[in-house]
């Protein structure tokens, strides 16, 4: 898509702008002042590209996207606008047609061609891009879902035990292995992150919950930190990445080298 766009950058710069120039009646513009018409066609051509990659992708958003839209929009008629008032004699009296001169009309028609085909193109190009990233993220949560499913298989056999119990509050709460995402030292307290479910909070230290997991599916990384060792994705010197969660987790300097051990 980025290749099709600067592609069609090219062929709008270089050759429609200028081609739609001489659509008018206007040679004189080149004849008599070729440095106000270069300045011109160099106008069209930022506007288009202002269009295209601004104003256009904005006409997608909110009102607020809107509202930014139009007030480019205008501020571009205004430069537009100033650039007219500049005294230049292009024409004879007998040339004029109305009250406007013909290259006034000139360039209001050439920058309202600009305008229509450039918002189109940007609003279109960035819908595009939204979807290609909507796609890829969805493509990449699939196919990590997929890892997470393989990892759960790999890492839990079927007679093995599949739950721990802990108390939270007044109630006894059954927790999946597999469903721990990693669990959390506060204090006295354990909180257990769990996939699509609720934290479950205890009154238990880190210490007890280790004793209660198996023996080599979970690693204490931090003294604030367990986590499953089949979950682990990337290991730096300071940090781990878990698979499911987005952000990393910190490695404490005491529990490096367990954790080189557990490779």
């Amino acid at each position: 898509m980025k290749t099709r766009l600067l592609i069609l950058d090219i062929i709008f710069c270089i050759l429609v702008v200028p081609g739609m120039m001489f659509l008018f009646p206007v040679s004189e513009w080149i004849q008599w002042h070729p440095d106000y018409v270069l300045g011109y066609l160099v106008w069209l051509e930022g506007v288009w590209f202002m269009c295209r990659k601004g104003v256009g992708p904005l006409l997608m958003q909110d009102r607020q996207g809107l509202a930014l839209a139009v007030g480019s929009l205008f501020l571009i008629a205004v430069v537009t606008f100033l650039m007219t008032l500049t005294p230049v004699n292009f024409t004879s009296p007998g040339d004029s047609f109305g009250t406007m001169k013909l290259h006034h009309r000139a360039m209001w028609i050439l920058l309202l061609a600009v305008i229509s085909a450039s918002l189109p193109v940007g609003a279109l190009a960035a819908q595009n891009k939204e979807l290609t990233a909507k796609k890829d993220q969805e493509e990449s949560q699939e196919k990590a879902k997929t890892a997470l499913a393989t990892r759960k298989a790999e890492a839990f056999t079927e007679t093995e035990e599949g739950e721990i119990q802990v108390k939270a509050g007044y109630r006894t709460v059954h927790l999946p292995l597999t469903a721990i995402q990693y669990i959390e030292g506060r204090n006295n307290y354990a909180a257990f992150h769990l996939d699509h479910r609720e934290d479950v909070v205890s009154q238990i230290s880190l210490k007890k919950v280790m004793e209660l997991l198996p023996e080599g599916k979970f690693v204490r990384i931090h003294r604030s930190y367990i986590v499953p060792a089949w979950r682990i994705e990337k290991r730096t010197a300071s940090a781990i990445k878990i698979m499911g969660i987005q952000n990393p987790l910190p490695i404490g300097r005491a529990y490096r080298d367990e954790l080189k051990s557990n490779k």
